[in-house]
């Protein structure tokens, strides 16, 4: 296509994906502009603030219709359209079956200056915990006519073409509501009691030379199972890091002592020290780094000074026994204290929150071993994935979206796909 493209989706994993498949197939990079529609929507009243009314922070829960009604706003303006409309020749709008009304609202007005094509999966729509989405009959279809229904599974074409097939069939039986075989396919399946077991993440793990995902659907085993590793896998955080702001706001309302508890609980939430043998003295460099991290600890503990903490953090990295499995954490933590005592910010929430928003625009580099949830990783792919217990999707609480989750997370493999459980079938209800 000639031209300049304007490509929204949903997620910064999704516009990652994106950006690195046009990569792939030598797409100029300056022929597409590649964006969430959240992001989108903010740069545009943030330049029309009158019209827009920005926030001027991150949305919380309904605040992020606001966003998407203050971008509708900004599109009533005449002036607006015309530098669309010249800024682009059409739109494209990926994971559709992910929009809200308000994104859907939003999406039909930039039609109306832009030839737009929607795409969608009604089997990789997770998001119902957002608010309802779309009904394709009664919303999407009107405005934007089926084209094509893309059966044929072209993405494992050049890597895999039979785990591209297998996937393809699961994704039948899963629609249907049948049992599924996890024997016998181009999968490797290994039997499990439970998801805290690491060997379908370990397994011929020498052998992969890409990137590798282990997904499990809760967050918590998500950093248990990178803690069991031994920082093999690195567990990363969601967009907002609640990790983080919780940190943040305590820290904003702690006395001097108090802050030194709850930096000492956040280093043992992502940091293991790999143990000595008995009787063997640690290298020199690494008990001058512990007297320099004992040594902030106290000047935190007496001061409250932000510097300090970062110090401690400093000292983490340094130290050559220390691993940390939730990385990402610790970085984003050092930045919004660094930030804070530089003076640029007057809370730690502020700075936190404009870390976050940074990532959320400009998104992140994930590690090459990643374990993280359906919902984290959609939009991705990766060399290698392993679905750790696949009978857990049965816990979840949306039982519409149990079968979903388990395709999103098969269909993130590129190469191979290891799955464990205690049982060779699984089965999952209806999805919704």
């Amino acid at each position: 296509m000639s031209g300049r493209t304007l490509v929204l989706t949903h997620t910064h994993a999704g516009v990652h994906a994106l950006r690195a498949r046009m990569s792939r197939l030598g797409i100029d990079p300056r022929s597409a502009a590649v964006d969430t529609l959240a992001s989108w929507a903010t740069r545009y009243i943030a330049a029309f603030p009158k019209l827009g009314k920005p926030l001027g922070r991150m949305p919380h829960g309904s605040e992020w219709n606001s966003l998407y009604t203050g971008g509708l706003d900004v599109l009533s303006v005449s002036p607006v359209r015309d530098v669309i409309a010249a800024s682009y020749d059409r739109l494209l709008v990926d994971e559709y079956q992910d929009c809200d009304l308000h994104q859907h609202r939003l999406v039909i007005a930039l039609a109306e200056q832009l030839p737009t094509i929607v795409f969608g999966d009604a089997m990789q729509g997770i998001f119902g915990f957002a608010g309802p989405a779309v009904s394709w009959g009664r919303d999407v279809f009107p405005a934007f006519p089926l084209v094509e229904e893309l059966r044929e599974p072209m993405r494992w074409k050049k890597t895999n073409p039979a785990l591209g097939e297998w996937i393809a069939q699961v994704r039948g039986k899963l629609e249907r509501g049948e049992r599924v075989d996890l024997t016998g396919g181009p999968a490797v399946f290994l039997r499990c009691e439970n998801a805290y077991d690491l060997s379908p993440l370990f397994h011929e793990l020498d052998d992969v030379r890409g990137s590798v995902a282990a997904i499990h659907c809760r967050r918590a085993t998500c950093e248990q199972l990178a803690k069991s590793s031994r920082a093999a896998y690195q567990a990363i955080e969601d967009i907002a890091c609640k990790s983080l702001q919780q940190f943040a706001a305590n820290w904003d309302t702690s006395s001097s002592g108090q802050r030194e508890v709850l930096l000492r609980t956040l280093v043992r939430s992502a940091v293991l020290f790999k143990p000595l043998i008995p009787g063997e003295p640690g290298p020199e460099e690494d008990v001058r780094v512990e007297g320099m991290a004992q040594t902030a600890y106290k000047a935190l503990s007496s001061t409250g000074d932000p510097g300090a903490a970062v110090q401690v953090l400093s000292a983490c990295r340094l130290h050559s026994r220390a691993r940390s499995f939730r990385a990402e954490l610790l970085r984003d933590t050092a930045k919004a204290l660094s930030a804070l005592a530089e003076g640029k910010h007057a809370t730690l929430v502020a700075s936190a929150s404009v870390t976050r928003q940074r990532v959320s625009h400009m998104g992140r580099l994930l590690p090459k071993r990643t374990v993280s949830t359906p919902l984290l990783l959609k939009g991705l792919e990766f060399d290698r994935v392993a679905v750790p217990d696949a009978l857990h999707f049965s816990n979840e609480d949306d039982e519409g979206a149990q079968a979903k989750l388990f395709y999103v997370a098969l269909s993130r493999a590129r190469t191979s796909l290891v799955i464990s459980s205690s049982t060779p079938e699984v089965h999952f209800p209806l999805p919704s």
